[in-house]
């Protein structure tokens, strides 16, 4: 136990000290991708100024001018488009680390706080084409009190879990769902994996317990276990429901 705790450790300093630079990187893209965001409107600019000509051509001429000019114009705004999302991914990085390195309690939207985490999920290639997505958010969800860490890792862990069951499957749906239910706030995330086997359900909450520790890389095998350890100062309560195809992780979070 004693060794497995010292790799985890380890493992965990890497990954601190690549996503402090990384998030030094991300910070000074954001002057190149305003920079290229800016040109590319003046292009736009430009393509409109250029319709203009085009509608004085003669008609021999006009139609096949027309056709090269919409050609450039879709491409034109698939760049704007792509070039806002990397701008938008950027903010979000930056933002996320702000607010995990504050030490300081908040008042937190937990609907904004998982969107903001499903958004980053976008970067994941499995998540972004392989996946099916059922995200369904209650309005009017009570704000909590706490560090921002404390949510955006316990739902981290709850989606990599999710995501990872469902590597081999056939059927790769992700849901996510929050509501209000006897005065408390509640969050869903179900998966369509291989399910939670027998020998392991009653130890799920334990550190260094996984399925899947025969994976590249090897699983720690620490998600819920985390996940209990970040919401218990909140009143957190975790239940898991687990058939082969099909598996619900509900977090219930009282209002005070």
């Amino acid at each position: 136990m004693l060794e497995l705790c010292w790799q985890e450790l380890v493992r965990y300093y890497r990954h601190s000290s690549v996503g402090r630079r990384c998030t030094g990187i991300v910070h000074n893209m954001n002057t190149p991708l305003q920079v290229l965001s800016f040109h590319l409107e003046l292009l736009e600019q430009k393509s409109r100024e250029e319709m203009e000509y085009l509608q004085q051509c003669p008609p021999e001429m006009s139609e096949k001018l027309c056709a090269l000019y919409q050609y450039r114009r879709d491409k034109l705004q698939q760049f704007l488009q792509e070039v806002q999302n990397l701008r938008n991914q950027a903010r979000l990085i930056v933002t996320q680390g702000v607010h995990e390195e504050n030490q300081e309690r908040h008042q937190l939207d937990l609907n904004q706080l998982y969107q903001e985490e499903l958004e980053l999920y976008r970067a994941h290639s499995f998540f972004k084409h392989q996946v099916e997505k059922n995200f369904n958010f209650a309005g009017g969800l009570p704000p909590i009190y706490g560090h921002y860490i404390d949510f955006s890792q316990s739902f981290r862990n709850l989606v990599d879990n999710a995501l990872e069951a469902m590597e081999g499957a056939e059927l790769r749906r992700l849901t996510v769902e929050t509501a209000m239910e006897n005065s408390c706030r509640v969050l869903r995330v179900g998966d369509t994996g291989e399910g939670v086997s027998p020998e392991i359900r009653p130890r799920l909450f334990e550190p260094f317990i996984t399925s899947k520790a025969d994976r590249q890389p090897p699983h720690a095998g620490l998600g819920l276990f985390m996940v209990q350890r970040l919401l218990s100062p909140y009143q957190g309560e975790i239940r898991v429901e687990s058939k082969p195809g099909e598996t619900w992780v509900t977090v219930v979070l009282p209002v005070e």
